[in-house]
């Protein structure tokens, strides 16, 4: 899988403190920034694995993109132990997104994929101003039968936790089919270890998911993966999840044969383009 769009990297002062991105810049006159936030396990590579990809896509469609390394990963991954926490991320995150709506002073969309939207939703609503809309996809509030006590047992005083390529794969893909051998190399080459201030953030998601839905007055756009390991996505998890969104419209929809990691999956071009579709419907 190669990558047709030309990425720079670049560093962003979060309230003094760095953060490093991938950058794709649209040709001309740009009608939008998306800024795009990576899940766990993952940093903002993530974003970029092939022409499919948001930063290959979006800037052929008019949008800048602005893929950040969230505070643990990649080239953010000196930011300290204490600021790693669900808490000092989002208002990190939300630092890095105002500097960039400064600079760049377009409409901004924000795009959160599993931790990342969870986050992505927490830094729409700290933002100096709110985001014209907030894309998410790999996140409930209805875990899997198992899944939540799983993750909870991994919780523990070691400074990160690091995942089994082959059972990392056995959770992010669907059915067989719906992804290729590249794919399963690729997610391989992106696994990054998870920080464990945000492990145990994620275990208590669905306690905080209430106040926080409620909070979000941007429009809102979630995509659940229908064979999602993590999450339910039945109608009753889909329900659950929306009835939080009380603030502002929401749009809750399902992507049919993928699982979690729609974007290392094949259809990630569809996948991509219903994101931008998103972006332009958020910002006319």
């Amino acid at each position: 899988m190669t990558t047709t769009s030309a990425v720079s990297s670049t560093t962003i002062d979060a309230a003094g403190v760095p953060l490093a991105a991938r950058v794709a810049e649209a040709p001309g006159d740009p009608r939008a920034l998306i800024v795009a936030i990576h899940g766990g396990t993952y940093d903002s590579e993530y974003f970029h694995v092939g022409a499919d990809s948001l930063l290959a896509l979006a800037p052929e469609h008019g949008y800048t993109v602005v893929a950040i390394d969230r505070p643990g990963y990649g080239g953010s991954a000196t930011v300290p132990a204490e600021r790693l926490g669900f808490d000092e991320q989002s208002t990190l995150l939300s630092a890095a997104v105002d500097a960039l709506r400064t600079q760049y002073d377009l409409p901004t969309v924000l795009v959160g994929h599993s931790i990342g939207g969870m986050l992505a939703l927490l830094t729409a609503t700290k933002t100096a101003e709110a985001p014209a809309g907030v894309e998410i996809s790999g996140l409930g509030e209805l875990w899997q039968p198992g899944i939540r006590e799983m993750w909870g047992g991994l919780r523990g005083d070691a400074p990160a936790i690091a995942l089994p390529a082959e059972a990392h794969a056995g959770v992010m893909f669907g059915p067989d089919g719906s992804f290729t051998p590249a794919h399963v190399a690729r997610d391989a080459e992106l696994l990054r270890p998870m920080p464990m201030p945000e492990l145990c953030d994620v275990v208590d998601w669905a306690h905080r998911l209430p106040a926080v839905g409620a909070s979000v007055a941007a429009p809102v756009q979630v995509t659940f993966a229908e064979h999602d390991k993590i999450w339910r996505s039945d109608d009753e998890a889909r329900a659950a999840l929306a009835r939080h969104f009380t603030a502002g419209p929401i749009d809750v929809r399902v992507m049919s044969g993928v699982g979690h990691s729609i974007e290392l999956h094949s259809c990630a071009r569809e996948y991509t383009l219903a994101q931008l579709d998103f972006v332009e419907r958020s910002i006319s």
